[in-house]
C-alpha cells in the first residue's frame, strides 16, 4: 500500500509540473550546468537507468543564429535542476521562478536539413545503436553571458540551502525580491529544446 501510494505521488507530481505553463521559454529545458558545448545537432541517449549519455555533435545539422535581446518571465524548475544549475537546494519538488536573460543568442536548426542528415543520408541508424535507449537530438538552445534568477518570499521559505549566496530587493510590490546572478566571459548556453528521436525512417516523432 505504502509503494502504491508513493507511485501515485511520484506520477502527480510530474503531471503537476507538466500541467504549469511557463510564459518564457516553453518547452526548453535547463542544462544541469551551463556550456558550451550541445549546440542544436547534437544527440544524446537515456538508458533504462535514467542516465543521460552524449553521443554524437552531427556536424552535418547546421544551426542557425537570432538575437532575441533581453528575455524575461516565468519558468518551473525541479528541485534537482535548482540544484545542479545554482547550488540552491529546496524542499519543495517544483519552484517558479522569474529569469531574466540578457542579450539572448538562440540556436536552432531547420527541420527540412535535420530530416534530410538523419534519416536520407541515414545518420540516424549509424548512432542509433542502442536498442535499450530513447535517443534525443537538440534543436534549439538559448545562451548568454549574463542571466538572473529571482525567487519569491514563499519560495525562499522553502530554501534549505544557498540562502547567502541571494540578494534581496526591498521595496512594495515586488513579486520576486530574491535573485542570484550568474555572469561568464564567454557566451554559455543554459536552455535547450529537445526532440525524440524514432528510427522509422520517416523522420522524428
Amino acid at each position: 500500500m505504502k509503494k502504491l501510494i508513493l507511485t501515485i505521488y511520484f506520477i502527480s507530481t510530474i503531471v503537476f509540473a507538466q500541467s504549469i505553463p511557463n510564459s518564457l521559454l516553453v518547452n526548453f529545458k535547463p542544462f544541469e550546468t551551463t556550456r558550451t558545448n550541445c549546440r542544436p545537432g547534437t544527440v544524446y541517449r537515456t538508458n533504462e537507468d535514467g542516465v543521460k549519455y552524449l553521443v554524437k555533435d552531427i556536424k552535418q545539422i547546421k544551426s542557425e543564429i537570432s538575437s532575441d535581446g533581453n528575455l524575461v518571465g516565468q519558468m518551473t524548475f525541479s528541485s534537482e535542476e535548482l540544484l545542479t544549475m545554482l547550488n540552491l537546494n529546496f524542499s519543495s519538488d517544483f519552484l517558479t521562478a522569474e529569469v531574466e536573460i540578457k542579450d539572448a543568442i538562440r540556436e536552432y536548426t531547420e527541420q527540412a536539413n535535420v530530416d534530410l542528415v538523419l534519416w536520407e543520408n541515414d545518420v540516424a541508424e549509424d548512432i542509433m545503436l542502442d536498442e535499450d535507449s530513447e535517443y534525443f537530438i537538440i534543436r534549439e538552445t538559448v545562451a548568454s553571458q549574463n542571466i538572473t534568477f529571482r525567487f519569491s518570499k514563499n519560495s525562499i521559505s522553502q530554501l534549505t540551502t544557498g540562502k547567502s549566496s541571494l540578494k534581496e530587493k526591498l521595496g512594495e510590490g515586488i513579486d520576486f525580491p530574491f535573485e542570484i546572478s550568474k555572469k561568464f566571459r564567454e557566451v554559455k548556453r543554459f536552455f535547450f529544446l529537445e526532440e525524440k528521436m524514432k528510427n522509422t525512417g520517416g523522420g522524428l516523432f
